[in-house]
């Protein structure tokens, strides 16, 4: 199987104790006119604006001044140093002087090209040339012998710009990732449809059904709740492949996603994906974010800017999109669409993937779309079947709600149908389910 890690280190080395010291520096011994433990290859502050400095230092007999007086920070970073996947390192040093700092950390992540986000709180703003103690801290989330800790400034203002002095990076408490299926993690009652676990560091397991510039779906099983977006560039994967991944379960634009991801591990390729049949309206509903879907019978009714397209199937519109694959759907026609269901920047989309996600359906007249009839409509126990297609044989079917939502789904020969048991409303009867055959709606009224 294929691991997409940098560097696996030993369980002993993973089970590091809690509050290990792993670095300190004094800046006491210099060459070449550079700190001997500092200026990794990370750095991108010039020499230039490194210091040696010998009065007014917090302990022994130097410290370092760092100069970069406009904004766009720059990196001044460790030598290497071994980092554990899922453990805090707790960033203490000592600076003075006026301008911006925070702390950073390559570790080769798979995403932010190695980098990790740079502390939370941003940049500690100082002032004055008192000496004060910053206390940061930051989560490596590879295993790594190369890792190197940043040092971030900007703003520096003379004379004293910023001069920092006896660091120490300690190793706090290893934290293992909770195992948590798909469902789990995305299945919510929360109004904004955040996750349950956001925040959490999770392992989890799907077969890959889409890839996009900045990440990947991947799927597990089908239904409502299936699907997850992995946020981070990688590349290697294909779409069948069944993986493992580790990450923190973040909220951006409104999506659940795995982000800050530490390991993917391919467990096998070429897995059969079945996409989750949904009506139109239900590609606009929480449940079916980042699954993968298939919408019959819609109806292209509209063209928008880049690359969208508005579809119904009768349920209600859904947008189209080309972020994977740019089909030229022609409006008026009627397609079943398979793909990704991606919820971004406040709108729902169905994401085809290559051409054979759109097929066209012709003779929509004839069968699909039929202008089927039931009675009594409204009901109150029972619904009939009054049109050609009644005793011609078995019907799969699905009954939703005026708001989209999946009811009922079952076989069904066209005889009567209870349906006293739904509550009083408008319903959507669909014949068929890989191919819809045709569809009615019907009215539940005691």
């Amino acid at each position: 199987m294929k691991h997409f890690t940098l560097f696996c280190l030993a369980t002993a080395l993973a089970a590091s104790v809690q509050g290990q010291v792993i670095f300190t520096s004094g800046f006491e011994d210099w060459a070449a006119g550079l700190p001997t433990d500092w200026y990794g290859v990370r750095s991108n502050l010039p020499q230039s604006g490194v210091a040696q400095v010998n009065t007014d230092v917090h302990g022994g007999t130097s410290a370092v001044r760092l100069t970069k007086a406009s904004t766009g920070h720059q990196r001044f970073t460790t030598q290497v140093q071994t980092v554990v996947a899922n453990q805090e390192y707790e960033v203490r040093f000592w600076v003075r002087g006026e301008g911006q700092i925070r702390i950073g950390l390559y570790d080769g992540r798979p995403t932010g090209s190695g980098y990790a986000p740079y502390n939370p709180t941003g940049f500690v703003s100082i002032t004055g040339n008192t000496w004060q103690e910053v206390v940061l801290n930051i989560t490596a989330v590879m295993n790594a012998t190369d890792a190197e800790f940043i040092l971030s400034v900007q703003s520096t203002v003379e004379p004293e710009h910023l001069v920092v002095d006896d660091v120490t990076i300690t190793a706090m408490a290893v934290n293992p990732p909770t195992p948590a299926t798909i469902v789990e993690i995305q299945e919510t009652t929360a109004p904004d449809g955040a996750s349950p676990l956001a925040g959490t560091l999770v392992i989890t397991t799907g077969v890959v059904s889409g890839l996009v510039a900045n990440g990947f779906f991947i799927q597990d099983g089908s239904g409502p709740w299936t699907g997850l977006f992995i946020f981070g560039t990688l590349t290697g994967l294909a779409i069948g492949d069944a993986v493992t991944v580790t990450g923190s379960v973040t909220e951006f634009n409104g999506q659940s996603q795995l982000a800050s991801v530490s390991n993917i591990t391919v467990n096998s390729a070429g897995n059969a994906l079945t996409p989750t049949v949904i009506t139109t309206a239900q590609g606009n509903t929480e449940p079916y974010e980042s699954v993968f879907v298939k919408a019959n019978a819609a109806e292209c009714i509209s063209q928008g800017s880049f690359g969208q397209y508005t579809v119904n199937d009768g349920s209600g519109p859904v947008l189209v999109d080309d972020v994977i694959y740019a089909h030229p759907f022609v409006v008026g026609e009627t397609y079943n669409i398979t793909g990704v269901l991606q919820f971004s920047f406040s709108e729902w989309r169905i994401l085809p993937r290559f051409a054979s996600d759109v097929e066209l359906v012709t003779g929509i007249n004839d069968l699909v779309h039929a202008a089927i009839m039931l009675s009594p409509n409204p009901a109150s126990e029972s619904i009939r079947l009054e049109s050609p297609m009644a005793g011609s044989g078995r019907f799969d079917y699905t009954i939703s709600d005026a708001t989209g939502r999946l009811v009922r789904s079952g076989n069904w020969s066209g005889s009567s149908l209870l349906v006293g048991d739904l509550p009083n409303g408008a319903y959507v009867l669909r014949l068929g389910t890989n191919t819809l055959l045709g569809q009615a709606r019907f009215v539940v009224q005691h």
